[in-house]
């Protein structure tokens, strides 16, 4: 029978790994490494039998990340439309829209589509689609006469409230595998990714890829 380690041991050993490799690191930044090292061999192992391709070849943080976003995104849409296939909703799209005049208020119709990361034309289609339908309606920018806001209409809130319950599930589904922390520090790690990739979005989004990779590299 294989004797356990002793956790004070265990400790010591994991302070000399660290103070090698981090000389100047202090006890919260041991704690939080020791932790974090811990976490990843426990994912390593629940997707060992996962992360390895029919060829053998492994796939790593490096190769394999992008496929898994694109992946759960596939996912993703797969509960959207199974959702909303109960619901007085056309698309996502129109949602997303509702949703963000709801709980962010009324914007101008460009910060909007930015908002949801869509073309021009596309996302000026979903406002008059909105607007058409009497959940969203414009008015003079206070601040700008030559621009234009949207705000969401009663009508608006009454059929994204009605919306909100059966979407909540597409969460349930698509999260209940995870921990409340893993959801937290997942949460914290797209979050990061989507305030780099917003200001990236804006300011390049005009140039080629070897353009923005030498810029955020």
């Amino acid at each position: 029978m294989k004797k356990a380690i002793n956790p004070v041991v265990e400790l010591v050993k994991a302070w000399e790994v660290f103070e090698n490799e981090n000389p100047t690191g202090n006890l919260e930044a041991f704690c939080q490494d020791y932790l974090c090292r811990k976490q990843l061999a426990r994912f390593k192992s629940i997707d060992e039998g996962y992360i390895h391709h029919a060829a053998g070849r492994e796939a790593r943080p490096s190769n394999g990340l992008g496929k898994a976003l694109v992946r759960v995104q596939k996912y993703l849409y797969f509960y959207i439309k199974k959702t909303m296939q109960n619901l007085p909703v056309d698309n996502i799209e129109d949602f997303a829209y509702l949703s963000d005049l709801h709980f962010m208020g009324a914007m101008r119709k460009s910060e909007l589509i930015h908002s949801n990361i869509s073309e021009f034309t596309s996302g000026t289609n979903v406002i008059n689609r909105l607007i058409k339908n009497g959940f969203v309606e414009e008015f003079n920018d206070p601040d700008d006469a030559r621009s234009k806001q949207v705000k969401i209409t009663q009508s608006g809130v009454n059929w994204i409230m009605s919306c909100l319950p059966a979407m909540i599930k597409v969460d349930s589904v698509l999260f209940q595998v995870l921990q409340a922390d893993e959801r937290e520090v997942l949460y914290h790690v797209l979050a990061k990714l989507d305030r780099f990739h917003t200001s990236v979005y804006s300011e390049m989004r005009a140039l080629e890829i070897e353009d923005i990779l030498k810029k955020v590299i």
